[in-house]
């Protein structure tokens, strides 16, 4: 039986003047986030036209992966420093589903 995998697409744009701040942080959870069991895929681009924006590709086994991935600590830590010193200006998150 085939498994429906789930992919996002997530932009984000950065708060002018803290570009950097915010591709070090999303770098942080590159590693981490690529040796859970359940991820499959887990890229980040910046656009070369405009250094503000950047999109994650993601694709992740299941639903239950994405959750673990939600839930792990490292992404917590990114959403906790979020909450406390925000340089998002703008967050998009797309989801999609493979076609099996």
């Amino acid at each position: 039986m085939s498994v429906a995998h789930i992919v996002l697409n997530v932009f984000m744009e950065a708060v002018s003047g803290r570009e950097q701040e915010l591709e070090n942080e999303l770098r942080a959870l590159l590693a981490p986030t690529r040796a859970e069991q359940g991820c499959l895929a887990y890229e980040l681009h910046r656009d070369p036209e405009n250094p503000v924006k950047f999109m994650f590709y993601e694709k992740f086994k299941n639903e239950s992966a994405l959750d673990e991935h939600v839930h792990s600590a490292h992404f917590q830590k990114f959403l906790a420093y979020r909450q406390s010193n925000d340089p998002v200006a703008s967050t998009i998150v797309t989801r999609w589903r493979t076609v099996v």
